[in-house]
């Protein structure tokens, strides 16, 4: 049931049991630290939410074991090396995580509470992308008082510029929910470390089971992302020779349609205008097919050579009237319509964005954003510049949402800068704006879409594992199939 009559102006997340999975690896390295002390009965629910050092010094107090300050230090210090070691192997990120803080930064400023190390909070942040979902980010070492105090919890609402009383707060642990009720936050259980009864005992106003329910709590009814505000810029000079087709590769047939139609599909209601960047022997069947399609709403531009999506996304700007522009490759025909309207609200929310790339996990990728450790996006390798490539990355999903003068301005500075040319192929790549983009000012990188919405279609194979996706009443396609080959192309 949606949360009615309260006005909320921000969210204000836990990390440990809400955002993460991880009661059970802090369980266990607290059991093996303890242990060392002949104490063989720890109960990590009473102490959920609690800093790492109080839970040390309160056990050994209650089991009668006098230990120094340098002990209890010590002890604290292996839990957390423990706990971070099982963290860094099981990456436990609660399931929707990426796509409800996406849908819930499009409407409100986040903040991220967590009395937990400030590495853990990095490290989740890192394996995330989230960071800059956040317009507040605190760790335990961050505050002078742990929870059940307040602090953490009245400086997050100072941080996001909103009264703590019109903030939700989304807690697990007893602690947590005294510290959140302290600032007269309006408080949300997260059960699972805790039992359900246990967190309306102690105030919570409302109690989920699963982190989506959060969506259905304060985004009961998501607005329709403002389509006057959007034009749409596919490049789309490719031919299909790889795929035995003499034509216009976006006209080649998937799942028994124009990959054409399905890009229509969710462009069409969201985008006011769509602008093709074709070639010139594939610019008349392609736009015979659009007339027939989306009369009066489309551009055509004519790439000459091709000489990289870079240099057709420049081509194709001037055409651009509006404030923002979504990028789509044009052989991305697994998107979902849902997962590009959540894009598009997300990039035009409140943390107004100079871009958004969405962003997967992917085994062998072929584009890899590489990230500090705190997080931020810092530099991009890609397979086909011949950069050594990580087993498992981070990479593009074909989609993006640009502000259209910032665009404008990264590609005139990328050209500039005697970069724009990749190191192997010669082409002006597009990728490269992104990290440029994120040292410069404002990148969101969201979790929204799933692997397989994110194959693009460079070979028969492709085109038979994006027809069965798409063809599946729910999508079973197995998270391996596919590939990002070729996407610059």
């Amino acid at each position: 049931m949606p949360l009615t009559g309260l006005e909320i102006r921000g969210v204000i997340f836990d990390l440990d049991g809400v955002l993460m999975e991880s009661a059970e690896c802090h369980r266990i390295a607290f059991q093996q630290v303890f242990e060392q002390f002949g104490i063989n009965d720890f109960q990590y629910s009473s102490y959920a939410g609690w800093r790492t050092r109080d839970v040390v010094a309160d056990v050994l107090q209650r089991k009668g074991r006098i230990a120094s300050a340098v002990e209890i230090g010590a002890a604290s210090s292996g839990k957390t090396l423990l706990a971070r070691e099982l963290l860094d192997a099981q990456r436990p990120v609660s399931p929707d995580c990426g796509s409800v803080l996406a849908k819930l930064a499009a409407l409100y400023p986040l903040g991220l509470a967590s009395s937990g190390s400030r590495a853990s909070v990095d490290a989740f942040l890192n394996w995330t992308g989230s960071r800059t979902l956040f317009a507040s980010v605190l760790s335990g070492e961050d505050v002078r008082e742990a929870k059940p105090n307040p602090e953490i919890y009245l400086r997050s609402a100072e941080k996001l510029r909103i009264p703590a009383s019109k903030c939700a707060v989304v807690e697990d642990a007893v602690a947590g929910l005294a510290a959140a009720r302290a600032t007269s936050a309006i408080v949300i259980g997260m059960a699972g470390s805790v039992a359900a009864s246990l967190l309306r005992e102690a105030g919570a106003a409302h109690v989920i089971s699963r982190l989506d329910e959060l969506v259905e709590l304060l985004v009961p009814h998501p607005a329709a992302p403002q389509r006057s505000s959007w034009t749409a810029v596919i490049p789309a000079a490719g031919r299909g020779s790889r795929l035995g087709f003499n034509r216009p590769k976006i006209l080649y047939p998937v799942a028994g349609r124009m990959i054409l139609h399905w890009l229509l599909d969710f462009l069409e209601p969201t985008c006011s205008r769509l602008v093709f960047v074709v070639s010139p022997d594939g610019a008349a069947d392609v736009a015979a097919e659009l007339e027939r399609r989306i009369p009066g709403r489309f551009d055509i531009v004519i790439q000459p050579t091709p000489t990289g999506m870079g240099d057709a996304v420049d081509l194709a700007l001037p055409q651009v009237k509006t404030p923002h522009v979504a990028l789509v490759w044009g052989d991305q025909v697994a998107l979902r319509r849902s997962s590009v309207e959540a894009c598009l609200r997300l990039h035009q929310g409140p943390l107004q964005p100079d871009l958004t790339c969405p962003t997967v996990l992917r085994d062998q990728p072929y584009i890899h954003f590489q990230r500090n450790p705190q997080g931020h996006l810092c530099g991009l390798l890609q397979a086909r510049e011949g950069s050594p490539m990580p087993e498992k990355g981070e990479s593009d999903t074909g989609f993006f949402c640009c502000n259209t003068n910032k665009l404008a301005g990264l590609l005139q500075q990328l050209r500039a800068s005697g970069q724009a040319s990749g190191e192997h192929t010669r082409e002006f790549n597009f990728l490269p704006i992104i990290p440029m983009a994120a040292r410069q000012g404002v990148v969101l990188t969201p979790r929204i879409m799933r692997l397989e919405e994110t194959m693009g279609i460079n070979s028969s194979q492709d085109a038979m594992a994006v027809s069965a996706f798409l063809n599946a009443p729910t999508p079973s396609v197995p998270s391996g199939l596919g590939s990002d080959h070729g996407r610059e192309n």
